[in-house]
């Protein structure tokens, strides 16, 4: 799933922090990392895409 070059650490690894952003939004306050994707697994897989 990721593909920064090296592979970002899974949400496991004690360097979890080293994950980089995929999605940044600072005017809302957040951001999405690797890590965080990769904890998800396939459950992202599963889920509808919403139209709304």
């Amino acid at each position: 799933m990721c593909a920064h070059n090296p592979p970002c650490p899974v949400a496991e690894a004690p360097d979890r922090e080293a994950a980089r952003p995929v999605t940044h939004r600072p005017e809302q306050g957040w951001s999405v990392n690797c890590t965080f994707l990769k904890s998800l697994g396939t459950a992202m897989s599963d889920c509808p895409r919403s139209s709304v």
